[in-house]
């Protein structure tokens, strides 16, 4: 079983599944409709950007302050609702899990739906929420208001779509383990998580405000001033963002991730202890995925394309390596981000060209 991120099959059941795949694709479709109307056209060429470092940034696990055997990593929806919208940051979120669950099997491919909600749809419109409810008027938004709203979105926001994980579980029937104790170690990790993605955003944050503040809705007093142009703040966001999965991705945490130590790690010991054994659907899905990922893992796959990787527990028994330097990771970071740049602008271009015929 692959987790390296995000929800992955077995803590789901097959009906579960089946619905919350459909209620994302739902929602997204509806979160498109939205786009059409609700995005500024200034904010298009910030998609695919943003989207890549997101990307990028998702891919470097930090280990959790006074929580010492876990780690957490950016999740990026609140940051994207910032600079984007709800919409636009929906849209360009479910982008990223696609390509990670595609291409790199992060994420099980029944549980998409259940990312895509968790991940996009309630960090996006929770923090969203937030943060617009404590700035106030957003032109003249002080800067201690703004970074404090951006801080308190993360920390709802991610701990909201956190909580909707053993909550899922439960209902699918695949746990062994207390939903509600379940429950409360999701929230306290997540609490932490979205402190520290709470740290990451202001500083983005802060950066945009002192570089380019039209993109947070802020008014420029004085255009002439000390700013820096788009195509200067964009080339800034790439750089970041090959920097993250290129090279810094090597010092990332090797400590399981807040959902994996919330049922395998925690008291439980491993998943056959938290988990009933998955469906032979489950199972097939698994595999599917296993065969066709480009690099299960963000790593080299272990065997062609289209057959099942060999087993690799001997050299999970030996431990992780820290400093992870990888140059097939580096290479998987470096692709990932691509192709979600390439994606997203992709998505960007349609809602432009839809908003377009609209006018």
């Amino acid at each position: 079983m692959v987790l390296a991120m995000h929800m992955a099959n077995e803590l789901l059941s097959v009906p579960v599944a089946g619905v919350t795949l459909a209620l994302g694709a739902a929602l997204l479709v509806w979160v498109a409709w939205r786009a059409r109307k609700t995005v500024d056209p200034e904010k298009l060429p910030l998609m695919g950007v943003m989207g890549a470092f997101v990307f990028a940034g998702q891919m470097i696990n930090f280990t959790l302050p006074g929580m010492p055997g876990t780690s957490g990593h950016l999740g990026g929806g609140v940051l994207l609702a910032i600079v984007l919208g709800p919409s636009a940051g929906i849209l360009v979120m479910a982008a990223i899990l696609v390509v990670q669950c595609l291409l790199f099997q992060d994420g099980g491919l029944l549980a998409l739906g259940c990312n895509i909600i968790n991940m996009g749809v309630i960090p996006c419109l929770l923090g969203w929420g937030i943060y617009r409810l404590m700035l106030g008027p957003v032109e003249a938004a002080k800067p201690w208001r703004q970074y404090v709203a951006a801080w308190l979105a993360c920390v709802v926001g991610v701990t909201g779509g956190a909580a909707l994980v053993p909550v899922e579980a439960a209902v699918s029937g695949v746990l062994k383990i207390s939903p509600v104790h379940f429950l409360g170690v999701m929230v306290g990790v997540h609490l932490v998580i979205g402190f520290v993605e709470g740290l990451i955003t202001f500083a983005v944050v802060a950066y945009l405000r002192q570089v380019r503040p039209e993109a947070l809705g802020l008014s420029v007093a004085d255009p002439a001033g000390r700013r820096l142009s788009r195509p200067a703040v964009t080339a800034t966001f790439l750089v970041t963002a090959a920097l993250l999965a290129g090279v810094v991705s090597w010092f990332a945490s090797s400590h399981p991730d807040g959902l994996e130590w919330s049922y395998m790690e925690h008291r439980y010991g491993d998943g056959a202890n938290a988990l009933s054994d998955p469906s032979e659907t489950i199972v097939k899905v698994d595999a599917l995925q296993a065969k066709w990922s480009l690099m299960p893992d963000y790593s080299r796959r272990s065997a062609a394309l289209g057959d099942v990787p060999r087993d690799e527990e001997a050299v999970e028994e030996a431990g992780p390596v820290w400093p992870a330097v990888s140059g097939w990771g580096s290479l998987a970071g470096l692709v990932g981000t691509a192709v979600t740049l390439v994606v997203v602008y992709l998505i960007a271009a349609a809602v432009r060209r839809r908003q377009r015929l609209a006018a």
